[in-house]
């Protein structure tokens, strides 16, 4: 896809700009702080006013946040403050952990249904038994509070964090070098990842999962971009990010299986399980290395060269229809490729 190929907004119908991505008329730094704070004050908001008694989406949606936060921190890393980057990063870290055991109970239970969908409720029953997914949740009340209160006074300093960050590029120079490198490293991890078989349950599709979420997150900055390929790009990042999250939730299972089946071994059997839970695992590799093949085909400059020419004829809509390449990179002579995003169906 070349710049020429990009859509120009048209100047009768101004966009409806989203407050979560960078603006047209604003410079990148001063749209980087501000959606930096605006997402831990949405967090924030969230710990201070919860929408229900039962706090399990006031907890994921927190958690999200601190990940796009990090997301967004990464980003930044090669032209701000490593040491303030690395600090904060380390502070959301610590939050999300604390706390990712309030949601387990929930996910596990939405893992069990997804692993037994369609099976005859009997067969579910004695599963549920044999897994024992139905235990009480272990935490109490005011372990979670404690740990929102703790959650809260991470992203009040981060908010107030990102004020302060400096700043050693603009424009599209600060935000090319950390879009590539997380590219590279999903790139990297897939290839990692496509070495073994679809059973197998090792670290790397783990690490692969991290590294497709950050560079979602990422890409959610350039929102307001009015570009079908990328808008496509974004879509099937997330619909990666999503199978790769529920392959997560199942080699979690996976191991909860084999504690239990350990536990009791030649009491119960545990075979049906593990049969249904491979044939789910198979399924779900088959269809991330599909669309992981088109999505990580290109190499990171010339992926980069594609989104770099979307950025800047929306930035200058009046460019005219010149190739456009990224500032301060030497690139070699090569027309840029597409996204990774047209040659995908619009359904995937």
């Amino acid at each position: 896809m070349t710049a020429a190929s990009a859509k120009r907004p048209s100047a009768a119908q101004p966009e409806a700009e989203s407050l979560d991505a960078l603006r047209r008329r604003e410079s990148v730094r001063n749209g980087l702080i501000r959606i930096g704070r605006r997402k831990a004050m949405e967090a924030l908001q969230r710990i201070e006013q919860p929408k229900k008694a039962d706090r399990t989406e006031d907890i994921h949606f927190v958690r999200v946040q601190c990940k796009r936060l990090r997301a967004l921190l990464r980003l930044l890393k090669p032209v701000t403050n490593v040491e303030a980057v690395q600090r904060e990063n380390t502070r959301l870290r610590d939050a999300g952990r604390a706390l990712s055991g309030f949601r387990d109970a929930f996910v596990a239970g939405e893992t069990f249904q997804r692993v037994f969908e369609g099976a005859a409720p009997r067969h579910m029953r004695d599963a549920s038994r044999l897994l024992a997914m139905k235990q009480a949740h272990t935490k109490s009340k005011q372990d979670l509070d404690l740990a929102l209160k703790e959650c809260a006074k991470a992203l009040h300093h981060i908010a107030d964090e990102f004020r302060q960050l400096p700043f050693s590029s603009r424009g599209w120079a600060a935000l090319a070098p950390g879009l590539e490198k997380s590219y590279r490293r999903a790139r990297k991890d897939y290839e990692r990842c496509a070495d073994h078989d679809t059973s197998h349950l090792g670290e790397c599709f783990h690490d692969w999962r991290k590294g497709v979420k950050e560079l979602t997150y990422q890409l959610e900055i350039f929102e307001n971009v009015d570009n079908k390929d990328l808008r496509q790009l974004r879509k099937n990042f997330r619909r990666l990010g999503s199978l790769l999250g529920e392959d997560h939730d199942l080699v979690v299972f996976a191991e909860h299986v084999r504690e239990r089946e350990k536990h009791y071994a030649g009491l119960a059997n545990f075979r049906p399980v593990r049969k249904r839970l491979r044939k789910r695992l198979k399924e779900l590799r088959a269809k991330e290395f599909d669309l992981a093949r088109k999505l990580l085909a290109d190499k990171p400059r010339v992926w980069l060269l594609s989104l770099s020419d979307c950025w800047k004829l929306w930035k200058n809509p009046d460019a005219g229809d010149v190739v456009l390449t990224i500032e301060q990179v030497e690139l070699p002579a090569a027309s840029p490729r597409s996204l990774g995003a047209t040659s995908l169906p619009a359904t995937v």
